[in-house]
């Protein structure tokens, strides 16, 4: 990370680490190490990659980790020893990685070739070092590209031709088990999941007519998945299921409250609490909701902006970080501690 102190964030301890791997939306251009720095990923302009960082209490830097040839939303994961790994389309419909220690230059592999990625990636490191990318492969199948440090990238197809459609979106849980949301065939919503060195299950979480953007999925200490998805008439959409139960949906926000534009992202609190980002027409709202009450919002921004994507992170002290992307190369980070307001920053 050219111009970054070489100075390393603090390790991880146990619970620190199960926090992100619960809680932190995986599918996402925003990522918080555990020392409060906030690490955003985007397209920049001539279709660069630039990274984007601060301290709590320092002005944003950023670098350009790649030039042109960028061609999709980048996913971003940084792991215990202070090591951003993000993940990313590049020229061709290929899959790029990158990777770079705090004071060191990035470095980038070619993960996949001409003509095998379709869509921005996901990306999740597993706590024993593992990096996992779902992404939608050649006639909308579904890839599982993973390495462990040192080895070469490996893949496998978790769903075959005419499965996957937008961005699917993955997290691993403490115990190994990656779990895999991606609209399905008909604009259905379908989950995957599967254990370290089983083969892939699939169930139907919403039948045909029921997710109409990329989902995103998170999941809780007791082992419950949540997913969040724009619905039928631009609703906002909530599924659930607890391992072995069916899957139970609520409507979070009804029709007119998404754009076909963008998709919701979820993270879920160690007490419980999910908190989702979406966007609406001119909107950014920010919702949330403890288990077993209503769900509750706020605007974000009203400010017009047309956005893209967006992205968020809660903290374990409780401040939500978001990080949108606008029109064009916009990108705009949000934040806010409980009770007070939301603030925001344009990056560039």
């Amino acid at each position: 990370m050219t111009g970054r102190s070489s100075e390393p964030p603090g390790i991880l301890g146990h619970g620190a680490a199960q926090w992100l791997l619960k809680g932190a939306n995986v599918a996402s251009s925003i990522f918080v190490r555990p020392d409060g720095e906030a690490d955003i990923v985007a397209r920049g302009p001539g279709s660069t990659l630039m990274y984007h960082w601060a301290t709590p209490g320092s002005a944003w830097h950023s670098t350009q980790v790649a030039g042109p040839g960028t061609t999709s939303v980048p996913s971003i994961f940084v792991r215990p020893d202070g090591e951003a790994d993000v993940a990313v389309q590049g020229p061709d419909f290929s899959l790029t990685y990158y990777w770079a220690t705090p004071g060191s230059a990035w470095h980038s592999t070619q993960i996949a070739g001409a003509g095998t990625v379709y869509s921005a990636p996901s990306l999740v490191v597993c706590p024993g070092g593992r990096a996992d990318i779902v992404v939608r492969g050649p006639d909308f199948s579904l890839m599982h590209y993973w390495a462990t440090p040192g080895s070469a990238w490996r893949s496998a197809q978790i769903a075959g031709p005419g499965t996957a459609g937008y961005i699917p979106s993955i997290v691993v849980r403490p115990g190994g088990q990656a779990d895999v949301a991606a609209q399905g065939p008909d604009s259905s919503l379908m989950h995957y999941r599967a254990t370290p060195g089983s083969a892939w299950r699939s169930a139907q979480v919403a039948g045909p007519g029921t997710a109409y953007s990329a989902p995103s999925v998170a999941v809780r200490s007791g082992g419950r998945a949540d997913i969040v998805v724009r619905g039928p008439g631009d609703t906002l959409m909530h599924y659930r299921a607890t391992p072995g139960s069916a899957w139970r949906s609520t409507q979070v926000a009804g029709p007119g409250t998404t754009v076909s534009s963008s998709a919701p992202s979820i993270v879920v609190r160690p007490d419980g609490r999910a908190d989702l980002v979406a966007v609406g027409p001119g909107t950014l709202t920010h919702y949330w909701a403890m288990p077993g009450s209503p769900w509750r919002s706020a605007e974000v921004t009203t400010g017009g902006e047309r956005f893209l994507a967006a992205s968020v992170f809660v903290r374990p002290d409780g401040r939500a970080d978001i990080a949108a992307l606008g029109s064009g190369t916009a990108v705009l980070y949000y934040r806010a501690t409980p009770g007070s307001g939301w603030q925001g920053t344009r990056l560039q």
